[in-house]
């Protein structure tokens, strides 16, 4: 059932990113045309780019560590042994202190900064910072996941 939600929440994540990634790509192609063929800068064109590529950051790693995609450093050779486990498990404890950072932190900064406007599109400034505590909450999401994987010996 765990898996299933952790499932759900990493698709939903991938298609609404796909949207994203578009929605940038647009912007991006958009301000280089207005600017350079038809001399009529768009301000809101590059505040609409940060503000995509914000949640595509966070996002994608929220992504990325379920897939395993992040880089990592092989420590201990290959195969099922108690130091391998062990290290395996600082990993997820280590993962548990950077969601817990992204998660109250990043909130507090979305927090601080509700109050100011991006003025070109007219939108708080918290939607800029929102993805950090997002992604640490599909991050902790995840990260239980792994943990179960990694207490029933499964690979992950």
């Amino acid at each position: 059932m765990y898996r299933r939600l952790c499932q759900a929440v990493m698709r939903t994540a991938e298609v609404v990113s796909g949207i994203l990634f578009f929605g940038l790509i647009g912007a991006v192609a958009l301000q280089v045309i207005a600017r350079n063929i038809l001399s009529l800068p768009m301000l809101w064109t590059s505040d609409v780019a940060q503000l995509l590529f914000s949640w595509l950051i966070f996002v994608g790693a929220a992504i990325g560590l379920r897939q395993g995609a992040h880089y990592f450093v092989d420590l201990w050779p290959a195969g099922d042994s108690p130091a391998r486990r062990a290290i395996s498990w600082f990993g997820i404890l280590v993962s548990v202190v950077v969601v817990f950072i992204l998660v109250s932190n990043g909130w507090a900064l979305s927090m601080a900064r509700a109050r100011g406007e991006i003025q070109s599109i007219g939108i708080s400034r918290m939607w800029l910072y929102l993805p950090i505590p997002v992604s640490g909450v599909m991050m902790a999401l995840f990260l239980v996941e792994i943990a179960l994987k990694q207490w029933r010996g499964e690979t992950f």
